[in-house]
């Protein structure tokens, strides 16, 4: 009998992003607009001859400023070329209805066609937004038409080791992640950490868990950023303990996606329930969501969303672009 082993793929660095195949269009090319310079990085990157049917811009209608209108603009005349391109408000706070009609017009356009090329860049899609996006492509099983591109930020303004937000405005269970709760069993908070320890600090306080674990990337995006997460998470890290610290791939949805299966599923927290925060990078979102496909139950998500952002704070240009595997492929 032969064994067919499992590889797991490395991201992919584009410095070009071509079509997924090259026979024909992609159906469709889907980002989101920011102030940050690194939504367009994808965009820059497009070949000359990317072309795609259907090109989707999210642009949230809270919060406008002169560098989201910007870079939407830069987006705009690029994309122009690449397809039919619309722009697609969304409210930050109410994100449901108009994803799930995105998904509904993807799967109406794509007409059951089964080889179906969707790419979605997901550089600075709000991190519970696209955990919904995913939830409702996979609804539709869609999930194997995806390629997921990703801008890393060149740089962060760190040098005051200020967090990239600051307080909690509200706590809430991310929509159709609340998982089973069993009110007979002890709740295990998983704070995924990235750069805004008040929220981390802020959602401890609130849920006050039986039991935490504090999860930070490792490698960095950056050699030199080594330790910024501890130093920017260090409050609650002095109250919860650094043997609570485990450390989960930054960049590799499929890494985290094991890493988080063998610290969560082990026998010392299987019987809680699972309270999960998504603080970290957005490939380690997608992990996350790669895991939660089969979760245990008792997994539930939820979200802090913050007083205010930090502006000062923002990422800076444009750093490399990836291609995130997705799924395993065979040896």
């Amino acid at each position: 009998m032969v064994i067919v082993q499992k590889q797991i793929a490395d991201p992919l660095e584009l410095t070009v992003v071509e079509n997924w195949k090259t026979d024909r269009p992609d159906d469709f090319f889907i980002c989101w607009g920011s102030p940050e310079l690194r939504c367009t990085g994808s965009v820059n990157k497009l070949h000359s001859g990317y072309k795609a049917d259907h090109v989707f811009i999210l642009k949230y209608s809270n919060h406008e400023s002169k560098r989201r209108t910007k870079n939407i603009k830069s987006m705009i005349d690029r994309l122009e070329l690449v397809g039919n391109t619309s722009i697609i408000p969304i409210d930050e706070s109410k994100p449901m209805p108009i994803l799930k009609e995105i998904v509904e017009n993807i799967e109406s356009l794509l007409e059951n066609k089964k080889d179906a090329r969707i790419t979605i860049d997901i550089s600075t899609s709000i991190k519970w937004h696209l955990l919904i996006l995913l939830k409702f492509l996979n609804s539709r099983n869609l999930l194997s038409n995806i390629r997921l591109l990703y801008t890393e930020p060149e740089q962060y303004i760190t040098s005051l080791f200020q967090s990239l937000s600051f307080g909690i405005k509200e706590i809430f269970p991310i929509p159709l992640y609340y998982g089973n709760y069993d009110f007979s069993k002890n709740d295990l908070l998983v704070l995924i950490l990235g750069y805004e320890g008040s929220r981390a600090m802020a959602l401890y306080a609130d849920l006050d868990p039986a039991e935490c674990i504090l999860l930070i990337a490792d490698p960095p995006y950056k050699k030199e950023w080594k330790g910024r997460s501890e130093e920017l998470n260090k409050e609650i890290i002095n109250i919860i303990g650094k043997s609570k610290i485990k450390y989960i791939d930054s960049r590799n949805p499929l890494k985290v996606e094991l890493q988080l299966r063998k610290i969560l599923t082990s026998s010392k927290y299987k019987s809680y329930n699972h309270i999960i925060s998504p603080l970290g990078t957005k490939p380690q979102t997608i992990g996350l969501f790669l895991y939660l496909l089969k979760a245990l139950s008792n997994s539930i998500l939820i979200y802090g969303s913050p007083l205010r952002h930090n502006n000062l704070f923002y990422s800076k240009g444009i750093g490399r672009t990836w291609e995130l595997p997705f799924k395993r492929r065979n040896k």
